[in-house]
């Protein structure tokens, strides 16, 4: 039997600076927000240009502007040349370069898939900038950064399976520190044997084609008056004052918990499904568009499904022996009767958890013959040797009977 490819993790550890650390640390975040912003700017306003000048002469030699991770890097000799920006010489290159990389990247996710233009950074934002091999050292549990002599202090819950080829160093919000080394490992492969469907939802977050319901934890609407009342007192601080600080740290904490209980909730759930199943069959689920329904669209983002379906997605990569079969956007498996495959001649309200089959009588519950379709589709799909992904264990059905 071959060796399986190692695959690529990031293993975060929270960290603990120094003051004097700090200030290093919050230097390069503000210049590499600095120059991630600066380039931007400078793209739009190229590319308008650019526009401009096409739409008055088409026949114009004028090329697009570079605004790939190598062309935007290009930049970053003249930002720190220039005299109103000398400061950035005092923070790590290799930081910035990392920055101009993820900003082309951005630029690349939106041209080639339009999933939202770049974003210009906010101070108060979650900060981070990431470093490369040659930037950083962790020998021992010592761990040294670029432009800082003294080692940051590291909490390891765990070892890390190798050596880190890069780190990236995060602030969030409320003020806590991470990093995250980014490691190869050799997943282990599970040993599930079940077939399941799952039906995700908003009353019951996961209905499973077994009839078990796993009901919604509602994170972000169980905390919701106590988030109500810090955000009026927010509100009432001056501007630039500490105390609007203070308070602005205790709205940040309590998304922060309730965003760790969340994910907490979806690792388990996720790691549970993939260690019982060899096959798992799941909704393509448009939620950029489900969210444009004003009623639904707190429970819709509280419940999270795409980081759900993204935690499933690369614990069935590392498994080895599971597989994903992703339903077709446009699947009617609420409409569906899963004995006689069916389609019920009228549609569904949202109210309307059960239902009554016209052509066999039997009574269906809604999120469990959902499940149960599902289910039977991935079946059809996995016999019907649909396409897969590059790692062969992620297929989206598009034939349906």
């Amino acid at each position: 039997m071959s060796v399986p490819t190692p695959l690529k993790k990031g293993f975060k550890f929270p960290i603990y600076p120094s003051e004097d650390q700090k200030q290093l640390l919050e230097r390069t975040f503000g210049c590499c927000r600095f120059v991630y912003n600066k380039a931007l700017a400078e793209a739009k306003y190229e590319y308008n240009h650019y526009l401009a000048v096409s739409k008055v002469n088409p026949n114009t030699l004028l090329s697009k502007p570079d605004v790939s991770g190598y062309g935007l890097s290009a930049k970053l000799p003249v930002f720190k040349s220039d005299l109103e920006s000398l400061w950035l010489n005092e923070v790590s290159s290799v930081a910035l370069q990392q920055t101009m990389l993820h900003l082309g990247h951005a630029f690349k996710t939106f041209f080639r898939e339009r999933k939202g233009y770049p974003a210009f950074k906010k101070k108060h934002n979650k900060q981070s900038f990431s470093l490369m091999k040659t930037a950083f050292t962790l020998r021992d549990g010592v761990f040294r950064i670029a432009k800082i002599d003294t080692p940051i202090k590291v909490v390891f819950s765990r070892e890390l399976p190798s050596e880190p080829s890069s780190v990236t160093i995060t602030k969030t919000p409320s003020g806590k520190y991470y990093a995250s080394f980014t490691c190869e490992y050799q997943s282990r492969a599970t040993s599930g044997t079940g077939t399941i469907g799952i039906d995700l939802g908003i009353k019951d977050f996961a209905t499973l084609s077994t009839s078990e319901k796993i009901s919604n934890p509602k994170h972000l609407i169980k905390v919701q008056r106590k988030l109500k009342r810090l955000q009026q007192a927010l509100v009432r601080k001056r501007k630039g004052s500490a105390n609007r600080n203070k308070a602005r740290q205790a709205v940040a904490k309590l998304h922060e918990c309730v965003a760790n209980t969340r994910r907490d909730f979806h690792h388990q759930l996720s790691r549970r499904l993939v260690n019982e199943n060899q096959v798992i069959g799941l909704e393509k689920l448009m939620v950029r568009n489900m969210v444009k329904n004003r009623k639904l669209s707190k429970h819709i983002a509280d419940a999270a499904w795409k980081s759900f379906t993204g935690m499933v997605e690369y614990k069935t990569v590392e498994s080895h022996h599971c597989t994903l079969v992703y339903m077709d956007a446009w699947y009617p498996s609420s409409h569906l009767c899963n004995v006689t495959h069916l389609r019920l001649d009228r549609k569904l309200s949202l109210s309307e958890r059960s239902w009554d089959c016209p052509h066999c009588g039997q009574k269906h519950d809604r999120d469990v013959n959902a499940a149960l379709n599902i289910r039977d589709e991935a079946l059809y799909a996995l016999a019907k040797n649909e396409p897969t992904d590059f790692s062969g264990k992620i297929i989206l059905a598009r034939a349906h009977r």
